[in-house]
Formats: C-alpha cells, structure tokens, sequence
C-alpha cells in the first residue's frame, strides 16, 4: 500500500510539475503573441510607419526604398488628372530616381493631422504635403492633399494606389 502510495505522491508532483510548465509555456506564448513580431497584423500604427518610410525614401531620393514599399501594380491619380493603371509605373519611377531624373528637393508631409483608417487587409492615409523636385530635368513645386491605398500583405504594407489632388493655385512648372 505504501508503494502505491508513494507512487501516488510522485504521480501528484509530475502532474502538477507539468500543469504549471504548460501554464507557464501558455503565458509566455501569449505575451510573445501580444507584442512580438508574430502579432504583426495591419493597425493604423504600422499603416503610418509604412507611410512615413515612404516619405523618408521620397525625400532622400532613395529609389531602392520607395520601390520596395511599392507594389509592382502600384498605380498614381496625379494633381494634375493624370492616371497610370500600374503598368509599368513603379518600374519607370524607381529607374528615373535611381537616374536622377525624378527627384525630390523637398517633400514635406503633415502626418501630425493625418487620417488614417484601416479596413482589414487595406488601408488609406490622408495627408496635406509640399513637395518640389525636378522631373525630366524641369523644376516643380506644389502643395497636395494627397491618399495612399495600402495593401496589407506577407506581414507589410504595399502601396497600391496614391491618388493626389492639387491645392488650387499651389503649382508651380
């Protein structure tokens, strides 16, 4: 009876040993799903990181990182009324920065005042910007409200879309 006993004791303690281990293993699971990168999933916050890493690559001329934060259907609604279905703009606008033919001198977003909403897999940013730069070797300014379309995909944002409207009066050829 002791022995049976005995192992009944031990028995108790490996059963409980292995309920706290799981709680244990179950709690670290949820925070690391809480705030580890295995929780990324589209938040209005993580929409506006990506937009502001859009600026910072406009800004500094930086090709390479604007093209990567673009999707290869990305299309553009310029100020002007102008419209490209995304055929072939991404890949003409990141060789024309990496040639130096279609820069920023200025690109000034107000993401202070942004709107951003997030619909499941897609988001818009809206936001007032002053930018100049210089396409096709001809100087330019202009002031614009302008939204960008991201789309939520293998654990980031894409651009697909920007659509830009003109203050009235602002552009400068």
């Amino acid at each position: 009876m002791r022995a049976t006993n005995g192992r009944s004791i031990l028995m108790r303690v490996i059963g409980g040993f292995l309920l706290i281990a799981s709680a244990g293993m179950f709690m670290v699971h949820t925070a690391m799903a809480t705030n580890g990168p295995a929780n990324d999933r589209p938040t209005r916050e993580n929409a506006l990181k990506t937009e502001k890493k859009l600026a910072q690559a406009m800004r500094t001329n930086d090709g390479d990182g604007f093209c990567h934060l673009v999707d290869p259907d990305w299309a553009v609604v310029s100020g002007i009324g102008d419209f490209s279905d995304g055929l072939g703009k991404r890949e003409s606008i990141c060789a024309a920065m990496k040639a130096g033919t279609w820069t920023r001198k200025t690109y000034e977003p107000d993401f202070a005042n942004a709107r951003v909403r997030v619909y499941g897999n897609i988001a818009t940013v809206t936001f007032t910007l002053s930018a100049s730069g210089t396409s096709d070797h001809k100087d330019w300014s202009v002031k614009e409200v302008q939204t960008d379309v991201l789309k939520w995909e293998d654990g980031g944002w894409k651009c697909v879309l920007t659509h830009e409207t003109n203050v009235r009066g602002t552009l400068v050829e």
